[in-house]
Order: C-alpha cells, then sequence, then structure tokens
C-alpha cells in the first residue's frame, strides 16, 4: 500500500507527530510518499515532486494540520479520485477523521475498518473579458469588499432575473463548509453529506435578509455590476484573494468532482459537531 503523508509544519508539534505517523505507516509495510519539499527531512520515503504527482501516485493520503490542510489535499486528492484521512492538530477539526491523541486509529488503514465520506464540492467559474477561469471549492466562495462597506451585489439563479442587495458581501458554501465561515455569519449548520448550495449574507443591509439553500443542480451566478467605488474579491477556501473586476460576474455550481473523507469510527456529524462546539466553549 502507498500512502502519502502532507504534513502543515506550521502547525505546533506537527513534525513530531508527522514522524510518528510515518513510523506507524512504515512498521505496518506501507510505502510512504512525500512532496519533494521535505526531502532531506524524513527518511525512507518516497518523494514526488508536486502535490499533484504525489496524489495520483497513492492509494491514500493522509493530512496532518487541520481543516485547511484537508481542504488544501482535496484540491488534488479530488481529481485523482483518492480517500483522505485527516489527522487533526488544530482546534476544531470539523473534517478530520483522527484526532493528535488517536493515532492508534491509524490501523483502521490496514485492517479496512473504516468507512469513506463523500462531499460535494462547488465549481466557481469567473467570467471576465479576459475569458473564464474555474475553480473547485470543499467549503466556500466568498465575494466581499476589501474595505469595510457595503456594496451592491446583483444576484441569479439559473438565468431568472436579477436580485439586488446590499451587504458586505455573500457567502456560497457546500454542506461541508456550512461549519465554516457561512456559519458564523448566520448560517445554517448543514450535514456535510447532504448536497446544496447554501447562500448566507455578509452583514446585509436589510431587516429580512436570511441565509438560502439552493438545490445542488441551480447554478448561481453572482455580479457586482453597480456603481460602487472600491475592490471587490472572490476567496476560495480561504486561499489567495482574486480580484474580481465590475463587468465580471462568478457563477457557481456543484463540481463534478467530489472529496472523500475518511472516518475510523462510529461517530455520526451531529456526534462530532456536538463535541467540537463544546470544545469551543472551553
Amino acid at each position: 500500500m502507498k500512502i502519502a503523508v502532507i504534513p502543515n509544519l506550521d502547525k505546533r508539534d506537527a513534525d513530531t507527530y508527522t514522524r510518528e505517523i510515518l513510523a506507524f505507516l512504515q512498521e505496518n509495510g506501507a510505502e510512504t510518499l512525500m512532496h519533494e519539499k521535505h526531502r532531506g527531512q524524513y527518511e525512507h520515503v518516497t518523494f514526488c515532486k508536486n502535490h499533484a504527482a504525489l496524489a495520483e501516485s497513492c492509494d491514500l493520503i493522509v493530512a496532518v494540520g487541520g481543516d485547511g490542510t484537508i481542504i488544501h489535499t482535496a484540491k488534488h486528492a479530488s481529481v485523482a479520485g483518492k480517500p483522505i484521512l485527516g489527522v487533526n492538530l488544530g482546534r476544531l477539526g470539523f473534517l478530520a477523521g483522527v484526532e493528535k491523541d488517536e493515532l492508534h486509529k491509524l490501523e483502521a488503514l490496514f485492517t479496512g475498518d473504516y468507512r469513506v465520506r463523500r462531499l460535494m464540492m462547488l465549481s466557481v467559474t469567473v467570467h471576465s473579458v479576459k475569458g473564464d477561469t474555474t475553480y473547485r471549492a470543499l467549503n466556500d466562495a466568498v465575494v466581499s469588499g476589501a474595505q469595510s462597506r457595503i456594496y451592491d451585489f446583483g444576484f441569479s439563479v439559473d438565468g431568472s432575473k436579477l436580485y439586488k442587495f446590499r451587504a458586505d458581501g455573500l457567502i456560497l458554501a457546500t454542506p461541508a463548509g456550512s461549519t465554516a465561515y457561512s456559519l458564523s455569519a448566520g448560517g445554517p449548520v448543514v450535514d456535510p453529506e447532504s448536497e446544496c448550495v447554501i447562500f448566507t449574507p455578509i452583514c446585509p443591509h436589510a431587516l429580512f435578509n436570511r441565509s438560502t439553500l439552493f438545490c445542488a443542480d441551480k447554478t448561481i451566478t453572482v455580479s457586482t455590476d453597480s456603481d460602487y467605488s472600491g475592490e471587490v474579491y472572490l476567496t476560495i477556501d480561504g486561499g489567495a484573494p482574486i480580484r474580481i473586476h465590475k463587468t465580471d460576474t462568478v457563477s457557481v455550481s456543484r463540481s463534478t468532482y467530489y472529496t472523500e473523507l475518511i472516518q475510523t469510527d462510529e461517530r455520526n456529524f451531529y456526534d462530532i459537531v456536538d463535541s467540537k462546539f463544546m470544545q469551543s466553549r472551553n
């Protein structure tokens, strides 16, 4: 079995846990693979030139860090069709299948005693005068201004008439992303294995603007073509901001790719939500 290990070494004690994980996998007969940038840092490892090659070469991936590490890994794992086991080194880690004090559960990778959760992703396309550019999101796509001010946005569903609203921005999230920024902005908690698109306005300038769930088969289009001053950006899964110009539109729909996450125990989503929220209150 070939197992890729992708650590976020910016996390506290990540190197220590990564070494422990590599040792456990190797002792159980797995060939371990890592990104080329870790050459010279870890031993008895096969190195790959980039994350795409890493995902293509392995049978499954162990992502060591937090939800951000899993989300980054999902960009390549989803294309290669490889499942991810997340080892949580952070605080919440809604997407992780193993906590840092549960590394013995890695044994399930060799016994097959685990299940795979299949999570919907979003296809996010920016339409501009220079052409179309498409991105994938596991959590969300956020359109917002660079300054703390209200902007006018246009919003349509499957080519419907353009609805106008005023807000600091908007979030289009997957069910997996419902417990991230969307939740902080007042959106609902949605079972990550369901399929829908969650629209949540950010600080809307209206009394009755609420988060709305749309069928996953819908295509939602957003524009910022009003007479605003200031810069507007698109952010995919918390990544680098992408400038959205006045004549651009952003369309969001269900991606053809899915993220597959390995779960090593029988906890359901509501057990996870309860335990994670309890941790955040401590």
